[in-house]
């Protein structure tokens, strides 16, 4: 009766869940402590220390810095300009040859510019002194002029969509950098669920393996006491003894994949100390999955869709752009300016104040490249683009249905599959039971119990297997129809000058 109450108790071990050990106290000096981590742990450390996702955030900023750089077209240019020189030359005169000197120096300030109707605005003041030999008049001489001159293009090069078409490029990139980056989010918060749940499955396979080489060896045991007292045969022994090497085997099996799986999710939250899960059991999440309202948010959530409307749309800028390029350049100058002359420097400072010496200037320059090959094909090329990646998308909307749909199949077999493995858990369970009892009246042989005990097991690892598949199933549809950032309240942030924090952020 000793050796049925130790397999009873071991089967009665095997079938309750783990209990949530306490922390171990360990020596910082012998080993680093293990940072044990719940999902929410797993998925916070994700956002935080992610490679690919902080490589993606700094192509991100870099989009914001390319619009914000593209924003320097409005900025005012100023130009100076100073020389001195010496200027001599031969005269050729009617009577005699003579020289004429010249010395001067120039000192120009000129601001210029550029307007959202693509016009060009220029202020400068011209600086010019002159000391010549033979003198003219007003030797020396201080010339100055003040002229404002604007050029607005009327057709070709008309309007803020030209003018600005940098900056609305930037901003499409920019836009298309984040949807980039909300998508790389998406896999990376999407591969921790799935390896997290996955490590769940190997932990608690590890676990019942352990338990099945507990049963296993006192199995061994019972039979060895049996053997030596005459009432079971030697072969008994040795098959008790093969099921134990067996288990022990499969017992290292599944050591190494868990060991492996937590590697794979340090890796993921780029973590160079040992890790553990937190003793949370696996749940069942309920979810309400329905086939319309999940496309609905997927085309409206997800970043590659929303990524190809992006391109889509700067594709319809281009167009818009090519389309003016196909028009005659036609441009009105105007120019208004004084002018002044004298001696000193403030006698030319006075005409300039006055209108006297006032100079204007209006007029139309008309230019058109006969044939205009280079436009018309390139408004062409973009409509074409355009058109072609309008058909894409029209099959990213199909593949889209189709995922969710997918998805939606797959949760409902994942949670039946949970309803299944109960089941075969509960009868491979009391088979077991059975079996025990039978084998110490002698009703079952050894092949029977440990036949018996690893189905007991292949029914636990299945369990664990269906409530991991489910668990994923609702990573995937949550993916799949854009709600994956959503569910886990993260959220944009959107802090593209301050590199000292996450563009990704949690909820409060």
């Amino acid at each position: 009766m000793r050796y049925v109450c130790v397999t009873l108790v071991l089967l009665l071990l095997a079938c309750q869940p783990a209990a949530a050990q306490p922390p171990v106290e360990t020596d910082p000096q012998l080993s680093p402590p293990v940072l044990a981590l719940s999902l929410s742990d797993a998925l916070r450390l994700a956002l935080e220390r992610n490679l690919d996702l902080k490589a993606q955030q700094y192509d991100t900023r870099a989009g914001d810095a390319e619009v914000k750089k593209a924003y320097g077209l409005y900025d005012p240019t100023l130009g100076v300009d100073y020389a001195e020189g010496d200027s001599r030359q031969r005269l050729n005169l009617q009577f005699f040859s003579a020289e004429s000197k010249e010395r001067y120096r120039r000192f120009n300030l000129g601001v210029a510019q550029k307007l959202p109707t693509g016009a060009d605005l220029n202020l400068e003041f011209i600086n010019f002194r002159s000391d010549q030999d033979p003198p003219p008049g007003i030797n020396p001489a201080y010339e100055s002029d003040l002229t404002f001159s604007l050029v607005q293009p009327l057709l070709k090069g008309f309007g803020s969509t030209v003018t600005e078409q940098g900056i609305l490029f930037a901003v499409k990139g920019r836009e298309i950098a984040i949807e980039d980056l909300r998508e790389t989010a998406f896999l990376t918060l999407a591969d921790t669920r799935d390896a997290y749940f996955e490590v769940m499955r190997l932990r608690d396979t590890l676990r019942y393996r352990e338990a099945s080489v507990s049963l296993a060896a006192s199995l061994l045991k019972e039979n060895q006491a049996r053997v030596r007292a005459g009432v079971l045969p030697r072969v008994d022994e040795l098959e008790a003894e093969f099921g134990l090497k067996q288990r022990e085997s499969d017992l290292l099996d599944a050591e190494r994949e868990y060991r492996d799986g937590l590697d794979g999710i340090a890796l993921l939250l780029n973590i160079k100390g040992e890790i553990a899960l937190s003793e949370d059991p696996v749940g069942i999440p309920e979810l309400h999955a329905d086939l319309p309202e999940g496309y609905r948010q997927a085309l409206v959530k997800r970043p590659d869709v929303q990524r190809r409307l992006r391109d889509i749309e700067r594709l319809e800028l281009q167009s818009r752009i090519a389309r003016n390029a196909m028009l005659p350049a036609l441009d009105l100058g105007a120019s208004y300016g004084h002018k002044g002359l004298g001696r000193e420097y403030s006698d030319n400072l006075d005409d300039l104040s006055t209108d006297r010496f006032r100079n204007w200037e209006v007029g139309l320059t008309l230019s058109y490249p006969l044939g205009n090959r280079e436009a018309r094909n390139e408004f062409r090329r973009s409509e074409f683009e355009r058109k072609g990646r309008q058909a894409q998308l029209g099959q990213l909307h199909n593949q889209v249905r189709t995922e969710v749909q997918a998805a939606i199949r797959l949760l409902s077999v994942s949670r039946k599959q949970i309803d299944v493995t109960t089941s075969g858990l509960a009868f491979a369970e009391e088979k077991l039971r059975t079996l025990l009892k039978r084998k110490q009246v002698g009703l079952a042989t050894t092949r029977q119990v440990l036949e018996g005990e690893e189905d007991y097991a292949l029914a636990q690892t299945d369990q664990a297997a269906a409530l991991s598949d489910y668990n994923k199933a609702v990573t995937t549809y949550y993916r799949v129809t854009g709600r994956l950032l959503e569910e886990e309240h993260v959220q944009f942030v959107g802090a593209f000058d301050d590199e000292s924090q996450s563009l990704l952020g949690l909820e409060p």
